[in-house]
């Protein structure tokens, strides 16, 4: 299987604004909500990619970052078994955010709906 995460240079050329999708904690809403990923991006100065969510019911945009386990180097969440160097863009997850012990907003786990 073939990674489908873009440089930035590459999802600028496909017309995808990454400036449009805020990332501070006022801007990203907290909890459990259905939300499409729009498109992905490898992170700059950490190994994680930068993850284009725009939430279902609102239409309010944000990004998000997935980290490489060290463990086995996939770029998922404990909880979850979608690893986003993967999986689906144009597609509808759901998403659960919360706050870091930080304060960071921090992508806890994500599924695909059931039908």
């Amino acid at each position: 299987m073939e990674s489908n995460v873009l440089s930035w240079s590459v999802a600028v050329l496909m017309g995808f604004e990454p400036r449009n999708y805020p990332y501070l904690n006022k801007c990203v809403p907290l909890g459990e909500y259905e939300a499409v990923l729009d498109f992905k991006i490898w992170a700059k100065k950490v190994m994680g990619i930068s993850c284009y969510f725009t939430q279902k019911n609102t239409g309010v945009k944000f990004q998000l970052t997935v980290y490489r386990r060290r463990r086995d180097e996939l770029y998922m969440m404990d909880e979850s078994d979608i690893d986003f160097k993967f999986c689906a863009v144009n597609a509808v997850y759901v998403i659960n955010i919360a706050l870091s012990d930080k304060g960071k907003t921090i992508l806890k786990k994500a599924s695909i709906p059931k039908c």
